[in-house]
C-alpha cells in the first residue's frame, strides 16, 4: 500500500543518520583510492535523484492517477492519457527514465527495456494487469545507477557501521559522529534528533545498540513548512513495528515508531548481526519478518498486526539485498463504520503468488551497479477496498506537490552534506 512509502519517507533519512561513524568512510571500497571513488559516485547518484527534479506533466498525470486508484485500478485502466503501450496480455505498461544535468535531475516519460548504463540514470516501469473480474495485478520496477562500487563494499560499509560502535561508550559514539561528520548533522538536524543512544556490551563480546531517534517538524517548518506540516499531519500520528525473527523466535532486529520517535534495536558483534537475546551466532539467511501498522488519515485509524513474511538475505558474489514475500493476512483494524463490509477482499492480495517484494544491489564489472526495487500487489476491488483507498489516495494527494518537493530537498541536502563529508574524512588519510 501507499502508505508504507509515507512511512519510507520519514525514516530513509534516519538511517543515514545511523551510518555516520569515522569507521564507515574507508569502507567503501579495498582501498582510499577506491573508497573515495565509490563514495563519490555513489552520494552523487542517489542525492542527484532528490535534486530539483524536474518532470513533464505526463509523468505528473501518470504518478497522480497511480497514487489515487492504487487500491482501485479499474479507475486507470483504461485511462489512454496515462500508460505509454499494452502488452500482448493486454496488460497496461507506463515508463520513465532521468538523469541529472547541471543542476536538474530530468525525468522523461519512456519505455525501456535496458539497465541505466551512466552515473546518475535511473528506469522505472510499471505494468497494470487486469486479471479476471475485479482483480488488478501491479508491477512495478525501479532501478538506479550507483557508479562503480561493489556489492560486496556496502556489506562491509554496514559492517564497518556496526563495528564502529563496538566496545565504545554512548559519549565516545556521540563525539565521533558529530565531529566527523558535522555538515550530516546540521542537514539531518532539522528534522531528527537522537534523543537515546545505548550501546551495552555483554559477556559474549557483543553489544546491543538501542536507539531513538526524534522527529522535530517543529524545527523543518523554518524551512521547509510544507514537509513539516505533512509530518505532522500524518507520520507523526503513525505506528509501526518491524521485528525480523528466526525459526527459533530470537529476535535480529526490531524496530518501532509512534509519537514523534523512532527506536532501532540491533545487536553486532565484529561487525556482524547477533541475536538480541542469547548466544552469539551467524544471521541465518532465512528469517521471518513481522509487521504491525497504524495510520490517522481524516477522521479514521486504519491497520494491522501480525502482517508475517518470509524474509530472506541476498548474498551472492555481485548482489547484495533482501527479498520478502507475504502471504499471510494480518490482523485487520478498521473503523466500525466499515465493519459491514464483507472482508474477502482484503485476504486476496495474501493468496497465490501472494505479495513478493526484493531489494538489492547488484554490481556487474564494466557497468553501472544498479540499485533495484520491485513488487508485484494483486488487488480485488471491494466497498470496503474503494473505502481504504479513498484515504490513502487523501494522503498520497496530500504529499504530492509542495510537500513532495520540499521532502525531495531534504533528502538531496543530507546526501550532499554527506558526499562532502565522506570525501573530507578520505581526503585526511
Amino acid at each position: 500500500m501507499r502508505i508504507k512509502k509515507l512511512i519510507r519517507f520519514a525514516a530513509f533519512p534516519t538511517s543515514l543518520a545511523l551510518s555516520a561513524c569515522r569507521e564507515v568512510a574507508p569502507a567503501f571500497g579495498p582501498n582510499i583510492p577506491f573508497a573515495r571513488q565509490n563514495a563519490e559516485e555513489f552520494f552523487y547518484s542517489v542525492g542527484s535523484r532528490f535534486t530539483n527534479i524536474q518532470r513533464p506533466q505526463r509523468v505528473l498525470h501518470a504518478r497522480a492517477q497511480f497514487g489515487h486508484y492504487a487500491l482501485t485500478p479499474s479507475g486507470v485502466y483504461n485511462d489512454t492519457s496515462v500508460w505509454l503501450a499494452i502488452g500482448p496480455d493486454s496488460a497496461r505498461l507506463f515508463g520513465d527514465e532521468g538523469v541529472f544535468s547541471v543542476d536538474r535531475y530530468i525525468v522523461t516519460a519512456k519505455l525501456s527495456t535496458t539497465s541505466p548504463d551512466a552515473l546518475t540514470e535511473s528506469r522505472e516501469i510499471v505494468r497494470l494487469r487486469r486479471l479476471k473480474d475485479n482483480d488488478y495485478e501491479w508491477f512495478t520496477n525501479v532501478e538506479v545507477a550507483l557508479g562503480r562500487i561493489e556489492a560486496n563494499d556496502i556489506t562491509d560499509v554496514l559492517a564497518a557501521l556496526l563495528a564502529g560502535g563496538e566496545g565504545k561508550t554512548p559519549a565516545a559514539i556521540r563525539a565521533n559522529y558529530t565531529t566527523g561528520f558535522p555538515r550530516t548533522v546540521a542537514a539531518m538536524g532539522r528534522l531528527f534528533t537522537i534523543d537515546t543512544l545505548r550501546a551495552a556490551p555483554d559477556s559474549d563480546g557483543a553489544t546491543t545498540y538501542d536507539i531513538a531517534i526524534k522527529l522535530t517538524p517543529d524545527i523543518l517548518k523554518a524551512t521547509m513548512p510544507y514537509y513539516a506540516a505533512y509530518i505532522d499531519k500524518y507520520i507523526s500520528k503513525g505506528k509501526y513495528r518491524i521485528t525480523l525473527t528466526d525459526k527459533t523466535g530470537a529476535r535480529w532486529f526490531d524496530a518501532w515508531a509512534a509519537n514523534y520517535y523512532m527506536h532501532f534495536k540491533v545487536r553486532s558483534k565484529g561487525g556482524h548481526f547477533a541475536p538480541l537475546e542469547g548466544a552469539v551466532r551467524p544471521m541465518p539467511e532465512a528469517l521471518t519478518i513481522h509487521v504491525d501498522l497504524s495510520m490517522k488519515i481524516l477522521i479514521f485509524t486504519v491497520g494491522w498486526t501480525d502482517m508475517t513474511g518470509d524474509f530472506e538475505v541476498i548474498n551472492t558474489p555481485h548482489e547484495r539485498g533482501w527479498s520478502m514475500h507475504f502471504v499471510n493476512e494480518p490482523e485487520w483494524h478498521l473503523p466500525p463504520t466499515v465493519g459491514y463490509l464483507l472482508k474477502s477482499s482484503l485476504r486476496r492480495p495474501f493468496q497465490a503468488p501472494g505479495i513478493p517484494v526484493r531489494v538489492s544491489i547488484r554490481d556487474n564489472p564494466g557497468a553501472q551497479t544498479i540499485l533495484n526495487r520491485r513488487g508485484t500487489l494483486v488487488v480485488q476491488e471491494s466497498g470496503i477496498v474503494r473505502f481504504l483507498n479513498r484515504l490513502s489516495g487523501t494522503a498520497v494527494g496530500d504529499f504530492l506537490g509542495p510537500s513532495e518537493r520540499e521532502a525531495n530537498r531534504f533528502n538531496a541536502d543530507a546526501f550532499r552534506a554527506l558526499r562532502q563529508d565522506v570525501a573530507a574524512l578520505l581526503n585526511s588519510h
